[in-house]
């Protein structure tokens, strides 16, 4: 049963290996590269590498290894028979075999017990978000004020499935949003400063004024040094409090009043590089290929934007001043408090809601015309749903293969009804243990999946099946061809086809069509049962429903409860993609080659440890790629990575 999944998914699981069986040199040059020369390269190639992949850059291993997710994807279509396509003349069935071990050799050889092969990755120059940066100011400051959203800043685009709104690459600094820094700073602290409710965040602010015994200049410092060492979240210099203070020298000669001439300070502070990024920096003495641990203050960011895409407590900051922090059990005491710290409810809003895509409800199609019960108000319960799962996920230390299938759901009255579950009453969302027959349980039971895959009046099979592909396993399928999406029409001669269903097949046997549908379309058929808005039912415009599917390499299902059995049976592959997006977003950049061996340490340590949510999040904090760096200057970019 488990080869038609692990086929249509990636081909392979890697949990456990140290080290694969090297791929043959030999090999490589005689078979590998003459077969994607004469087969691969015209639509591959340096002049048109479609889907991103470009053999011609496929020089031998370790060109494989640096970009393991592409050519794990590129195994796949070779071994299903998508690649090359069809009509490709001489694809003899030994040369297509050779090809597909060398890869598979390539993609799974790593040793992870030589130092030289492990590199922490590239070195990113990280800008808050917009997010970031509202919960910082809340923090820095003492007060509840969104100043992002009372000036109009923008919010930081989120990618499609892979990727999150921290993503350093993406974090770019344009005049406008700079304009709209020093207006939130501005406006932040007018809130502070002016607001006689405020009067204790003030106190806390300036917390020297001058008196007898406590000359101006000297009270100042004391209120900048305190400021800055919390706003950029590490020591300062005593030349950066230098800096500063020669502001507030300028504006108390022109008699400014000595709160705002500190005040000035504060804002300046506001608008440096070092609070607006997470500044890492180099070592002079050290090479740009050489990787070192990063510093117990740098780590302590790195921990509170991670799990509270905030700036570092007084703890965390207390133990980073006194180099306590990067102590292994030290560490793991710091992890398993803020993970049951309210603030780590950031982990749920900026990871869970970008990789399991909960945005997309607002705007999901299901129409009240068809479907007058999915209301705004059935929408926000749907959301409530999923995130308060995941988010109880994390405070309960629950396994997370919950994700894929749970005996409990967190419901109210108006989701129970929904869901046709009796015995629950009241507003408030809680968890309710599901009866047999529920059909729910984990996240393709919920109701905000399956609306947000689903057309104005009808399911979409091709929507719920990519869902699968890309969130839960993270191989999703290529975009669609310009005049892909829709239905074929009626026709003028002949019977139409007779059933939903029969369009479908009909439109996925179009040529541009029919590879991906035969990979997507079976497994959003087992989600049939399911209508638009998430009920559960048996027949459809007053026939049975078919919730049968095949998948690519042969294995047979009918229904939820079926295809779930099948999934739970890959839960390595779905576990690797859950590790793989959260190393991303908590490293602020995408998943590379050199990630693998901390990849499978993780996953080694989740089938040890019961699956456990605190498990895998401890993972990401002692692995390599988030305790090591290296330095950027002077570094010339890998094969790979972006320069």
């Amino acid at each position: 049963m488990r080869i038609g999944l692990a086929v249509l998914v990636g081909g392979m699981t890697l949990a456990g290996v140290v080290r694969g069986a090297g791929p043959d040199p030999s090999t490589f040059r005689d078979e590998v590269r003459p077969f994607l020369a004469r087969h691969c390269v015209k639509c591959h190639g340096p002049a048109k590498a479609k889907g991103g992949v470009d053999f011609s850059k496929l020089d031998d291993e370790a060109s494989v290894r640096r970009r393991r997710k592409v050519w794990r994807g590129v195994v796949e279509q070779v071994e299903t028979l998508e690649m090359p396509p069809e009509g490709e003349p001489g694809v003899a069935p030994e040369a297509r075999e050779k090809v597909v071990g060398w890869l598979k050799a390539a993609v799974s050889s790593f040793d992870c017990n030589d130092p030289s092969s492990i590199d922490p990755g590239p070195p990113p120059v990280r800008r808050l978000t917009r997010d970031e940066y509202d919960r910082t100011l809340r923090d820095l400051l003492g007060v509840e004020f969104r100043s992002a959203e009372v000036v109009g800043m923008p919010s930081d685009g989120e990618g499609s499935g892979s990727a999150f709104a921290n993503l350093a690459e993406a974090l770019i600094l344009p005049p406008v949003l700079l304009e709209k820094y020093f207006a939130a700073a501005d406006k932040a602290l007018e809130f502070v400063f002016e607001k006689p409710k405020n009067k204790k965040a003030l106190d806390a602010l300036i917390v020297a004024r001058p008196g007898p015994d406590l000359p101006d200049r000297e009270a100042a410092r004391k209120v900048i040094a305190r400021f800055l060492r919390l706003a950029y979240r590490r020591p300062v210099a005593d030349e950066e409090i230098a800096r500063y203070l020669a502001l507030f020298d300028r504006s108390a000669s022109k008699g400014v009043k000595y709160d705002d001439s500190a005040r000035s300070m504060i804002k300046a502070a506001l608008v440096s590089p070092f609070f607006l990024f997470r500044v890492e920096r180099d070592r002079a003495s050290v090479g740009p290929e050489v990787s070192y641990k990063v510093t117990d203050h740098e780590l302590a960011v790195r921990l509170s934007y991670f799990l509270w895409s905030t700036m570092p407590d007084a703890s965390l900051s207390d133990l980073a001043d006194r180099g306590k922090l990067s102590d292994p059990s030290t560490l793991e005491a710091q992890v398993r408090r803020m993970l049951l710290d309210p603030k780590a409810k950031a982990l749920t809003d900026n990871f869970a809601e970008a990789w399991l895509q909960v945005g997309k409800l607002a705007n999901a199609r299901p129409s009240t015309e068809f479907f007058p019960t999915f209301n705004g108000n059935l929408r926000r319960d749907l959301r409530d749903e999923t995130i308060t799962f995941f988010d109880r996920l994390r405070q309960d230390d629950r396994s997370v293969l919950d994700l894929l299938d749970a005996d409990y759901a967190y419901l109210n009255q108006d989701l129970a009804k929904h869901y046709d579950i009796p015995g629950v009453e009241g507003r408030e969302i809680r968890r309710v243990a599901l009866p047999p027959g529920s059909h729910r349980g984990g996240l393709l039971g919920m109701g905000s999946v399956l609306a947000m895959t689903s057309h104005t009046s009808r399911t979409s099979p091709t929507l719920r099946g990519k869902y699968i592909l890309e969130v839960v396993f993270g191989t999703p399928p290529p975009p669609p061809p310009p005049d892909a999406g829709k239905l074929p029409e009626e026709r003028k001669k002949g019977e139409a086809p007779r059933s939903f269903r029969e369009q479908m097949a009909q439109h996925a046997r179009q040529a541009e069509c029919a590879a991906c549908h035969a990979k997507i379309d079976p497994l959003g058929y087992g989600l049939e049962n399911y209508d638009a808005v998430g009920r559960w039912r048996t027949e459809s415009g007053g026939r049975p429903l078919d919730a049968t599917g095949k998948l690519p390499g042969g294995e047979t299902f009918n229904g939820a409860d079926e295809l779930k059995t099948i999934i739970l049976a890959r839960k390595g592959d779905f576990e690797r993609n859950l590790i793989e997006r959260m190393l991303s977003y908590a490293l602020a950049r995408e998943v590379q080659g050199d990630d693998e061996c901390a990849t499978r340490q993780i996953l080694a340590d989740l089938e040890r440890d019961g699956h456990r949510f605190s498990t895998l999040v401890l993972g990401v904090a002692r692995s390599v790629p988030f305790q090591y760096r290296r330095t950027l200057e002077g570094r010339e970019p890998r094969p790979g990575e972006s320069p």
